[in-house]
């Protein structure tokens, strides 16, 4: 017994520890496998619960697997199998409940459930290829296809998605190198047209569904059904909400 209760003990301090450090999120759950890359490492290592996960680190979840992390001020995220997802930003400080967290998704399915953000400059913010999804407080997913189009849908709250949209500056692009006719004596323009990005910004509600395509377009926000929207994705992480 002894032994027992000194390992709770020792389990507890080790993940209030990384929560109070506030740089990394914890591994609360594991089905399956799934790796942590350190940046520049191409080989990874097997991924167990309890394990911390920190800034510029990259997990990748195998088949039929799925991982869930927490946030130092409690955020939860959760991956489905063959996600892979970089950590770009965590911290956290636990006297002023300033937060800072960005999670690229760069594949697969991720579920949220963000803590109220207390502070002004505080951000939560998943992105993808092509936009940046933040929110205040609330309850969504994002899925990134192969193709690198995305979905975002919200069940509580609401989420403010950031994109750019690629276009030309003018017309078509010229290929690096093609020559270009020079019109009196004036400065010669590079061999290129620069790429230019049209932004755009849309807040999705509870309940509702925005689509991304690969080039960066975005959908109207619209109404999805929740009956209607219940696989074994969206069921597991609805229970898992109900446990934290």
């Amino acid at each position: 017994m002894r032994t027992f209760w000194a390992t709770m003990i020792a389990l507890f301090l080790l993940t209030t520890s990384a929560l109070a450090a506030g740089d990394a999120a914890v591994v609360t759950r594991l089905d399956g496998k799934a790796q942590v890359f350190a940046k520049g490492d191409k080989k990874g290592k097997p991924i167990k619960r309890n394990d911390h996960i920190k800034k510029d680190e990259q997990v990748k979840v195998g088949e039929k697997s799925r991982i869930e992390l927490r946030f130092p001020d409690g955020t939860v995220m959760r991956f489905a199998e063959r996600s892979s997802i970089k950590m770009d930003d965590i911290s956290y400080d636990g006297k002023t409940q300033d937060k800072k967290v960005r999670v690229d998704v760069e594949n697969g399915k991720m579920w949220a459930n963000v803590k109220k953000l207390v502070t002004p400059d505080s951000k939560v913010e998943v992105k993808t290829v092509n936009a940046v999804a933040g929110v205040r407080g609330t309850v969504y997913r994002v899925n990134v296809d192969d193709d690198k189009s995305a979905m975002v849908k919200v069940y509580d709250g609401s989420v403010y998605v950031d994109g750019k949209k690629q276009g030309t500056a003018s017309g078509q692009s010229q290929p690096a190198g093609a020559p270009v006719q020079v019109a009196g004596p004036h400065e010669v323009p590079p061999p290129y047209h620069e790429v230019s990005l049209e932004e755009w910004h849309v807040i999705v509600k509870s309940f509702q569904q925005i689509t991304i395509s690969p080039q960066g377009d975005a959908s109207k926000p619209q109404d999805f059904n929740p009956k209607q929207d219940q696989d074994d994705w969206v069921r597991w992480n609805q229970e898992r909400d109900k446990q934290i």
